[in-house]
């Protein structure tokens, strides 16, 4: 795979981790701030560390660390660190010379960085493509509250994805849908059980099935920090692919 795909990958996954951290802070979860902070500083490095094969990746590195700039406007250190970034591109891509430039240390990452490069070759970072997925997504906190939807999943609520980031699934659910279904599966997953269920509902003047897995998702440390949820809406002449 190119280097433009593991880019792509790698700032998909950093801003997944980005709105994980966001939560955490919000919420006032010290462990899950040192968690996060663990995983997201090696994503972080290996963007940067990244050399890109042609314009259009040197392209997305420069717009990723613009738009961090944006996010952390208020965050002086981080500023500081994302100048000295764009100067490193700028180095990289434009210096007259390249001998100076390919002795410089981003060209030699440390092992840690090459590692992580390694482990996404073999699909560690599956859930930095969930944004891509058709299919509604969506993850879920131990106190039910969304920590993550794809678009598509936010478009049925109708809402936009930050937007529900923090939110408690029985806004969406209803109270009792929740203590019936929702919550027991919920807690069968988050106690470390694969869930996989079917439901009917209606969906305008046509009856949907929809089938709902659900998959611990798991921090680097191995702690379940919420509910991966997947969920695929089937026309109802469809009752047999959902048995």
């Amino acid at each position: 795979m190119g280097v433009g795909w593991k880019l792509k990958a790698l700032i998909e996954l950093f801003w997944f981790k980005y709105s994980q951290l966001q939560y955490a802070v919000k919420s006032g979860d010290d462990l899950l701030i040192s968690i996060l902070d663990r995983e997201i500083d090696p994503v972080l490095t290996t963007i940067y560390e990244e050399k890109a094969e042609n314009v259009a990746d040197a392209r997305l590195q420069f717009q990723f660390v613009l738009d961090l700039l944006r996010k952390e406007a208020d965050d002086v250190s981080s500023v500081m660190r994302q100048r000295d970034v764009l100067q490193m591109l700028a180095d990289r891509y434009f210096a007259g010379n390249t001998h100076d430039v390919a002795g410089k240390p981003w060209m030699s990452p440390p092992p840690a960085v090459a590692a992580l490069k390694g482990r996404a070759d073999e699909g560690f970072l599956n859930e930095a493509i969930l944004d891509c997925l058709p299919d509604r997504v969506a993850v879920i906190t131990p106190d039910y509250r969304y920590l993550y939807t794809n678009p598509v999943n936010a478009a049925r609520l109708e809402e936009r994805p930050m937007d529900l980031v923090g939110r408690h699934i029985v806004e969406f659910v209803g109270i009792q849908r929740f203590e019936q279904r929702v919550k027991p599966n919920l807690d069968k997953c988050f106690s470390g059980e694969l869930v996989d269920y079917t439901f009917a509902k209606d969906v305008g003047n046509r009856t949907v099935v929809v089938r709902c897995r659900m998959t611990p998702c798991m921090s680097g440390t191995g702690k379940i920090i919420g509910a991966i949820l997947v969920l695929q809406e089937i026309a109802d002449r469809r009752r047999s692919i959902a048995a």
